[in-house]
């Protein structure tokens, strides 16, 4: 059985076996570990975008996931993507367990860290290494995630780092504003010759909708992809490497089911 028909069964399991529950997201790229009691849930992403950074594909995306919560302190997050553009149809998947190591009920201070590993559309695998650093408070949150990639490949950076951070606020018991920035490849500010094109810095608007006492949740969001500086280098990476000065967007949305 491979890992795809694997993950379908088991997401489908939980579903049927468990409550429906409200469940709340707040960020479309960085990631929260749930606390005690909250639901784990399963999310329809779509999303279109030009010079995505990665691991997002140009053209239109969806992808099929399940984060599963273990207690307060273990988090399992895996997806399936699926990428339609111009030149090729292509297929990835990512999994990453996640171990709270913080969790500050006074201060609302939350700090994780976990490992994963993803499969992308190009073929390459990649070792993924995670922290998210956080605080709530009664009507907003922010967070920020800490990404580390190595991909078993030639031809591209022995490490890459990938920043996010988010804002968060409860406008009405029913909708949740926010804004989220995503840095990529930063390391070209200062290396001319880094790998994978130069440094990407994404930033634009989330918004959240969620029905008291629903499981269902809406998140949607976009922005601009600014290509901050730029490398002459080659990468294997699927997404091809920008001209100067190209810049790009994407336009995102999840819609999730609690349990």
């Amino acid at each position: 059985m491979r890992f795809h028909h694997f993950f379908y069964i088991c997401m489908i399991f939980s579903v049927c076996a468990s409550a429906a529950h409200a469940q709340e997201r707040s960020f479309l790229f960085t990631m929260t570990q749930a606390g005690l009691n909250e639901p784990s849930f399963v999310h329809y992403d779509a999303a279109y975008g030009r010079q995505n950074f990665e691991p997002f594909s140009d053209g239109i995306e969806q992808n099929l996931g399940l984060q599963e919560n273990f207690g307060e302190t273990f988090t399992l997050s895996a997806y399936l993507g699926m990428a339609l553009n111009n030149r090729t149809t292509g297929t990835d998947e990512q999994a990453e367990l996640l171990g709270r190591i913080l969790r500050a009920s006074e201060t609302g201070i939350d700090f994780s860290a976990g490992l994963g590993f993803r499969h992308e559309y190009s073929g390459t695998d990649v070792l993924l290494g995670r922290m998210i650093a956080g605080r709530e408070f009664a009507r907003w949150q922010t967070y920020a995630n800490l990404v580390f990639e190595h991909a078993f490949t030639a031809g591209r950076d022995p490490v890459d780092l990938t920043t996010t951070l988010g804002f968060s606020r409860s406008i009405t018991n029913v909708l949740r504003l926010g804004v989220e920035a995503v840095g990529q490849d930063l390391e070209g500010f200062w290396d001319p010759d880094e790998a994978e094109g130069g440094a990407v810095v994404f930033v634009g608007p989330d918004a959240s909708l969620s029905l008291p006492g629903s499981p269902w949740n809406l998140l949607v969001g976009g922005g601009a992809i600014i290509r901050a500086t730029y490398s002459a280098e080659s990468s294997t990476a699927l997404r091809a490497l920008p001209e100067p000065q190209h810049d790009g967007f994407i336009i995102r949305s999840v819609l999730s089911y609690g349990f």
